[in-house]
């Protein structure tokens, strides 16, 4: 099989986040917790939108910890990949060794599966398909870039918006949905609003206890 074919063939697959989400259960219960390396496995746009959907959905609860900032730089460091049209994405090995806990896995997973398979229902395959092109991509990972630096920093409850503008954007990828991507995009200037505001009145409330 020649290298345009398959290519073509990675392009046209199409693959649910929700059943994706059940594999990564599954592998979560199998080794207690998860490797984040573990999620980087495919090319394209299906690697591109499971890897998103991952490091994503754990920012969409309020956890415990500096999950954001760890899981934002994470996602920033994939747009950037992103942005310069890589078809395989990577992280570093002190990176991708770390491991979600099993806790974290499995709550995560339980409190979005639910939503994931709501969008998936409404998802059209193909449709507005370059929207989703490698082209598209590229163009994507400005605003992944964006809503991940807006994940890592310490924005009291900013994280949940832009987290789902995120998922969205893998969801829209992984079924090759361009309308999808369209409400992405509404999502990602909906989650910049709010999150501006929020940071605005956690500095003012910050500047009136000192």
């Amino acid at each position: 099989m020649s290298t345009d074919s398959s290519e073509n063939r990675i392009e046209e697959e199409t693959t649910k986040g929700s059943e994706f989400l059940l594999e990564l259960l599954d592998r979560a219960r199998q080794d207690n917790g998860l490797e984040l390396k573990c999620v980087l496995g495919r090319e394209g746009r299906i690697g591109a939108a499971f890897t998103l959907l991952i490091l994503a959905l754990p920012t969409i609860i309020p956890m415990p910890g500096p999950f954001g900032f760890f899981l934002g730089t994470c996602l920033a460091f994939v747009a950037v990949q992103m942005l310069a049209g890589a078809d395989r994405l990577w992280l570093p090995n002190f990176i991708g060794r770390r491991v979600l806990p099993l806790k974290v896995v499995e709550a995560t997973i339980s409190a979005t599966r639910p939503w994931v398979l709501r969008f998936e229902a409404w998802l059209t395959p193909g449709r507005l398909g370059a929207l989703t092109g490698r082209k598209a991509r590229i163009v994507l990972a400005l605003p992944i870039l964006l809503l991940a630096i807006l994940i890592a920093l310490p924005i009291p409850f900013g994280n949940t918006l832009p987290a789902l503008a995120i998922v969205l954007i893998a969801i829209s990828l992984a079924e090759r949905d361009g309308l999808m991507v369209i409400v992405a995009m509404a999502a990602f200037v909906v989650a910049c609003i709010v999150s501006y505001h929020l940071a605005i009145a956690a500095g003012s409330a910050f500047a009136s206890l000192i």
